[in-house]
């Protein structure tokens, strides 16, 4: 794909190391249609036939060679697909799309009357150049009329001539538009874009962020269903441009770089697969090709398979503040006590990570000056799950005075232990608490979702395992709200969560309820004092004190 590459690189570098696993299967076979030159960059237009880029064919009266390939320059070409992937019948685009340029990577919408593709920036029989007499890329738009003409050609608002655009692709639902630019704020050599596409026009490329784009070539996007395909020379790649893909959910798992024979040694790009057929075509200059960059056909035999990921995420507060602690770090470590994952919090106090589904992991939150809070948690099934914790450090004697005796707990419920157990920490003087993750409640209810029970499962097993056990479910809201109904919402909070308990086969007699309301808050987030949603969070919470074990 040298040829074209350069092109692009004329007017278009992260270390992201690839994941291989489940990366896909495929059978491919070189199409007749190739020559001696570029040929690349199919699109479907429609369900039987293509279009692709190759160089100028038949006599040009004007001088239309680029000189950095002695090819002449590109222009686009339909064909029509056979049953077993060749193409057949080309002929030149009707209308007024084929400029004395470089036109190349198209896709239609699916009705197939609006298409997008790029050209050197050129409107208007004007080539606009930047500063150094450069004629970098442009994306346009075009209607296609009912003789398969390309008509009423505009151009992308967010065009520039000081930098390149180009490479469309389109979402499923036809909402947003994928593309490749070097603009201002681009990560690598050139970056993967977004702009949606609505009623009144366009709105404001987005990019697609560190997760997908590097600091290396990303190249040719291709959208089937909520899987991105494009290619990328970064590290951990097999050589040249290789193609990777990855979802578009909105915590995209890391690039997975597409086993051989899509990807080879050397560039393999404009990736793009039918929804159906799950058959597809791939452009490569690999070696044994007819000549420079060639198309091939192929056939997927299995699908690409994403590890399954979650995200954790939360904030990192001081526990008798609440304010935040910039500089913690918060660590993933696996069940042997290595570090698999950690991350530094940013000037929010929040914090990311990314873990994988099903797997016990413990979490541990640390600052120079703190005392570090751990937490295990086995992660679920589900694919892209966000979790969401608050880490409370604080400061104590721990860390300050390892020496001193540690004064008796007169107060201490009857039956706990010297040494405690993981699963109950204390909170504040004389008060032992279940040490699960906070169970908080939406602004004004009582309901129980899906995390809230998975926690307070997690209280159920200790019950079990200590059948003397019995604990108090405090409930308590924050200060926003009448005094009176504050504590009415707590007490319902209180019930709902005893109910649950005891249905679970808890006897009665071991748990009881009560709501609090705002009089026992956490923090300083009284009444007339303005403080933020994730502090007054804090105090709509359910604990679950120790009375006896």
């Amino acid at each position: 794909m040298k040829n074209y590459f350069l092109i692009v690189l004329l007017c278009f570098i992260g270390v992201m190391t690839a994941q291989t696993e489940g990366s896909g299967k495929f059978t491919i076979k070189t199409i007749g249609i190739n020559t001696k030159n570029s040929d690349f960059g199919t699109a479907f237009y429609g369900n039987n036939q293509l279009v692709y880029a190759t160089p100028k064919k038949g006599i040009s009266l004007v001088n239309d060679v680029w000189e950095k390939n002695g090819q002449r320059f590109l222009d686009l070409y339909i064909v029509d697909i056979a049953e077993d992937g060749e193409l057949l019948n080309e002929s030149h685009l009707k209308g007024d799309v084929n400029s004395r340029y470089h036109e190349a990577d198209v896709i239609f919408t699916k009705d197939r009357k609006t298409v997008y593709f790029t050209r050197n920036n050129y409107y208007n029989k004007k080539l606009a150049r930047d500063a150094k007499q450069m004629a970098n890329l442009a994306m346009f738009k075009a209607t296609v009329n009912d003789h398969g003409e390309w008509v009423n050609i505009i151009p992308m608002p967010f065009n520039d001539v000081s930098y390149s655009v180009g490479h469309p692709a389109l979402s499923s639902d036809e909402k947003t538009l994928y593309f490749i630019s070097d603009m201002p704020g681009t990560l690598g050599e050139t970056d993967i874009y977004k702009v949606s596409i609505n009623s009144s026009g366009f709105g404001n490329p987005t990019n697609l962020g560190p997760k997908i784009n590097s600091e290396s070539k990303e190249f040719s996007p291709f959208i089937d269903g909520e899987v991105l395909y494009f290619s990328s020379d970064r590290d951990g790649g097999m050589g040249g441009l290789d193609v990777y893909a990855t979802k578009l959910t909105k915590y995209p798992p890391k690039p997975v770089l597409l086993n051989a024979p899509i990807n080879s040694n050397k560039d393999d790009f404009v990736f793009i697969i039918h929804p159906t057929t799950r058959k597809g075509y791939f452009s490569s200059n690999r070696s044994g090709g007819r000549g420079d960059d060639d198309i091939y056909a192929f056939t997927e035999i299995e699908p690409v398979q994403f590890k399954c990921r979650q995200l954790i995420t939360g904030e990192v507060r001081d526990k008798n503040t609440t304010e935040i602690i910039p500089g913690a770090v918060v660590a993933v470590k696996d069940e042997e006590g290595n570090i698999v994952n950690s991350v530094e919090v940013d000037e929010e106090g929040v914090f990311e990570l990314e873990v994988y589904c099903e797997t016990p992991y413990r979490l541990e939150g640390s600052k120079d000056g703190y005392t570090s809070q751990g937490k295990s948690l086995t992660t679920t099934a589900e694919a892209d799950k966000v979790t969401k914790l608050l880490i409370l450090l604080g400061t104590g004697d721990i860390l300050e005075q390892v020496d001193t005796p540690v004064a008796v707990d007169e107060d201490k419920p009857e039956g706990l232990p010297e040494v405690l157990p993981e699963e109950i920490v204390k909170v504040r003087p004389s008060t032992y608490i279940v040490n699960i993750e906070p169970i908080y409640f939406e602004l004004n209810s009582s309901y129980l979702n899906k995390d809230a029970k998975r926690e307070l499962d997690k209280v159920v097993e200790l019950m079990n395992r200590y059948p003397e056990m019995i604990i108090e479910s405090g409930s308590h809201t924050d200060s926003r709200g009448i005094e009176g109904y504050n504590i009415w919402l707590s007490t319902r909070r209180a019930k709902s969560t005893v109910s649950y308990i005891i249905n679970k086969g808890i006897d009665p007699s071991r748990i009881t309820g009560k709501g609090y309301g705002e009089t026992q808050l956490i923090n300083e987030c009284s009444d007339g004092v303005d403080c933020t949603e994730a502090q007054h969070a804090m105090n709509r919470r359910t604990e679950f004190v120790i009375i006896k074990m």
